[in-house]
């Protein structure tokens, strides 16, 4: 299936309401699970990664109930019940949960299963498989939990053997994916002793370690500072139950902001919270120095875009998943622009820098790749070109934004959207094109 983009030569103007955050989502639900009573998750994502969370979580022994309320979407959870929870020992079959290539359902719950006592199997799709985990199943070995890996080292399917959580020291390996630490920090108050969590620097993308820090707080969770990389978790704690509302995704709303970007126009999103749970809200601040204006208020964001939009050279450490937004809008900007510090996109749903390198150079863009960088040359586009997606959800998406502003951009396998956001083409269509 191929999805051709029609260019659009007017100021695009609307608002969006958005999906909720995938990887707020995930970490409610995985919170609502931990509590000692049912929870309601107020626009949660629905979408492929989040189902196979809850799907996962329902074959664990936890009750979820979706419910369509107008517009809008609630999630009931009905906690798991941990204590008496014993699926196995270690002569009988293990439990086994897929997930798909969601890397953030495997890497949480491989965090999550030490709360669990039983014997379990973790694996996903044939891309999955190629996705590291291994810094996790170091975790939780030293706190107790015996992860075996099934065919290839640090790489699923793994094999975890879980009678609880010890108490203790632990140091997590998150340079190349903070999940790695969250996975960590989600399940340590569920330990029989106190948890010292440390981790080494620098930690990738480290906004989505203080989004789970912060969430898990406001659920009643102590956690206190240790130093500059670690922290104590007193144990055992009771994640509190409770109604929580989870923020419009900023990685979705990214694609809107950057179509006002490159037509000039003016969108509006909601709900972004002005105190945002999101690290990716700080790529409005690189929209701004491309030339974009930026008006917030409590519940939403508005992007006007510039005559023209500037290069800029920027570290994007801290938002990958704003990368192939970014590298799509330098494209057409005037100049050259530099993306760094990228190295961990390589281990995301495809290799992200490889795959945004070569489909810009299809369109005839001048790009430069590097071990963790993207030089992108504007103003060199020539012509449109088929899109291969590489099952990556954010490529087709970034992608779209270029069948603006050139004819001829054909999005293959349109349908990865459904991964993050399975109504995607139906609202930018909506906004884009007024249909």
């Amino acid at each position: 299936m191929i999805k051709e983009i029609v260019p659009c030569n007017r100021a695009v103007r609307g608002a969006v309401f958005l999906p909720g955050s995938k990887s707020m989502t995930h970490r409610a639900m995985l919170m609502a699970a931990l509590a000692n009573e049912p929870s309601i998750i107020i626009n949660p994502l629905c979408s492929e990664d989040t189902l196979y969370t809850a799907q996962a979580l329902e074959e664990l022994g936890c009750k979820l109930e979706w419910v369509t309320e107008g517009e809008g979407v609630k999630l009931r959870i009905l906690p798991l019940p941990y204590r008496d929870t014993n699926f196995s020992d270690q002569h009988s079959a293990p439990l086994h949960l897929f997930v798909g290539n969601s890397g953030t359902t495997m890497r949480l719950l491989l965090g999550f299963l030490g709360a669990v006592k039983g014997r379990f199997v973790l694996d996903g799709s044939a891309r999955m498989r190629e996705r590291p985990v291994g810094p996790v199943a170091e975790s939780m070995s030293q706190l107790g939990v015996r992860c075996r890996f099934l065919e290839k080292d640090g790489y699923p399917p793994v094999e975890v053997f879980s009678s609880g959580l010890n108490g203790g020291s632990v140091l997590v390996d998150a340079r190349k994916s903070s999940q790695f630490l969250s996975a960590v920090l989600i399940a340590a108050p569920k330990a029989r002793e106190d948890v010292i969590v440390r981790w080494l620097e620098p930690v990738a993308s480290f906004p989505y370690v203080a989004m789970t820090i912060r969430m898990m707080r406001e659920r009643g969770i102590e956690i206190r500072e240790l130093d500059q990389n670690g922290l104590i978790i007193p144990a055992p704690q009771t994640y509190r139950a409770g109604t929580f509302t989870v923020e419009g995704d900023c990685s979705s709303a990214s694609y809107f902001w950057a179509t006002a970007a490159l037509t000039g126009g003016e969108v509006r999103t909601e709900p972004v919270f002005q105190e945002s749970y999101q690290g990716d809200a700080e790529f409005l601040q690189v929209l701004s120095a491309m030339g974009c204006s930026i008006a917030r208020d409590e519940r939403s964001v508005t992007v006007r875009g510039p005559e023209r939009l500037n290069a800029v050279d920027v570290d994007m450490n801290a938002m990958p998943d704003m990368v192939p937004t970014l590298a799509v809008l330098a494209a057409f900007a005037s100049g050259k622009s530099i993306i760094r510090r990228v190295g961990h996109l390589r281990i995301k749903e495809s290799d992200r820098l490889k795959a945004v390198a070569s489909e810009l150079s299809k369109l005839g863009v001048k790009v430069e790749e590097g071990e963790d960088f993207l030089v992108i040359y504007g103003g060199t586009a020539k012509g449109g070109a088929d899109i291969e997606t590489y099952d990556d959800h954010r490529i087709a998406m970034a992608f779209s934004l270029a069948g603006l502003k050139i004819p001829g951009v054909r999005i293959k396998n349109p349908d990865v959207v459904r991964k993050s956001f399975p109504e995607y083409w139906l609202v930018w269509k909506r906004l884009v094109y007024g249909a």
